[in-house]
């Protein structure tokens, strides 16, 4: 089969780059700034599971000066006997302590339009203590119905996860979904790739298609780190997979790493074996930085003129299909 190629750029018509549309999306929400040329960590609990170890990770997130975390409330699982979260039931504690201490956004998965009513009552209960970012996770990309249920509401912006199993061109187009209900408060988030060339990995890390991200659309491109590496390996060295990857990704123009962290990893609900310690957090956000400190460099040698002609001049991307 011969190569194919990616979507022209009209085909994204809310959220594309082209001529007369190349105005960034930027939106602010709970006083938290969200745009092609932001950064944050949002570093937390995959699975929620208890309220000392929900209040640990913020504690330990408010020392280290972070003002976003990520909290898994309901968690889609492969398997129906894995735990999948405690929903509803968890969320006032969830606000009320975000609330406590100073964490402005929460990254949340949700998997069905009830779950909206179910955050905003948890939202209100604890006056509005904090703030939510609806986010689709991979197994929902494609799950259309519920795109357009989160793009139809203005009270949250939203984080969608690329499709672990599904092109980019494919993924690209489930935010347009959620744009084309009416909500572009959007950031696009790449967590790699299932396959067992990656391996020992859990997936193949794919942060090398940010640049393509960014010069397809307009939205600000998130990495996740944790899910695409999988493990707590590390080199020789000492440092870790996750440490790496993350590098990767900033270095290359990411503007938000999603992260898991846990007070006690070997404890966690889900996912533990990919959690960095709350000991580990400082180390990885210097790392961070260090990485993005020399994106910004990279970036400041290029003139206005030299950035223009590099557009210019760059082929579309292009995606070559399996060959038989």
């Amino acid at each position: 089969m011969s190569p194919v190629k990616m979507a022209a750029k009209n085909e994204f018509r809310i959220l594309g780059r082209r001529e007369g549309n190349e105005e960034p999306i930027r939106f602010t929400y709970r006083g938290v700034e969200f745009h092609p040329d932001c950064f944050h960590v949002v570093a937390g609990l995959n699975a929620v599971d208890t309220r000392e170890y929900t209040e640990r990770t913020f504690r330990a997130l408010k020392e280290a000066g972070q003002v976003c975390a990520r909290m898994g409330a309901y968690k889609p699982r492969t398997s129906p006997y894995s735990f999948q979260g405690y929903g509803k039931q968890c969320l006032p504690y969830v606000f009320e302590l975000a609330g406590k201490h100073g964490i402005r956004v929460i990254s949340m998965e949700v998997t069905r339009d009830e779950h909206l009513d179910e955050i905003r009552a948890a939202l209100r209960a604890t006056g509005e203590a904090t703030g939510v970012m609806l986010q689709i996770g991979t197994r929902n990309t494609q799950n259309f119905e519920l795109l357009k249920a989160v793009g139809s509401q203005r009270d949250f912006p939203i984080l969608i996860k690329r499709g672990f199993g599904i092109t980019l061109h494919e993924s690209l187009l489930a935010a347009e979904y959620v744009a084309a209900a009416g909500n572009r408060d959007i950031v696009f988030c790449l967590r790699g790739m299932k396959t067992h060339l990656g391996d020992p990995h859990r997936n193949l890390v794919d942060f090398a298609h940010i640049p393509v991200v960014k010069r397809l659309t307009r939205m600000p491109v998130c990495i996740d780190p944790s899910h695409s590496v999988g493990l707590r390996g590390a080199d020789p060295d000492g440092l870790p997979d996750i440490f790496h990857a993350a590098a990767q990704g900033i270095v290359s123009g990411a503007n938000l790493v999603l992260t898991d962290i846990h007070p006690e990893p070997r404890k966690a609900l889900v996912d533990g074996a990919q959690a960095l310690s709350l000991e580990e957090l400082p180390a990885f956000l210097e790392d961070c930085a260090i990485a993005r400190e020399a994106y910004l460099k990279r970036r400041s040698r290029l003139t206005a003129g030299q950035r223009q002609e590099t557009q210019m001049n760059a082929d579309e991307p292009q995606m070559n299909a399996e060959k038989a």
